[in-house]
């Protein structure tokens, strides 16, 4: 299955020794079109409150939109689409 996604930026929301986040690397690693900045969690106590138990979760910054694990490379390229029809 080929998907094709527009030029999107996310930030993936991840801790060290997480292997679901490892996980979620694997399939972005997949969408070249997607540009991603990693922020780890573990230094930041308010987004420790906000997604410590939810990792890994990527984040929309133009929209606020998040997508929390489990998720596939369908389920991202609906996620990274919404609202654009």
């Amino acid at each position: 299955m080929t998907i094709t996604t527009h030029s999107k930026r996310l930030i993936l929301y991840h801790t060290a020794g997480c292997h679901l986040c490892e996980e979620a690397r694997q399939l972005l690693a997949q969408l070249p079109e997607i540009t991603t900045e990693e922020v780890d969690i573990g230094n930041d106590p308010l987004l420790v409150e906000r997604y410590g138990t939810r990792i890994p979760v990527l984040l929309q910054p133009d929209s606020g939109l998040t997508l929390n694990w489990p998720f596939t490379l369908e389920a991202i390229h609906q996620w990274t689409h919404a609202g654009q029809r």
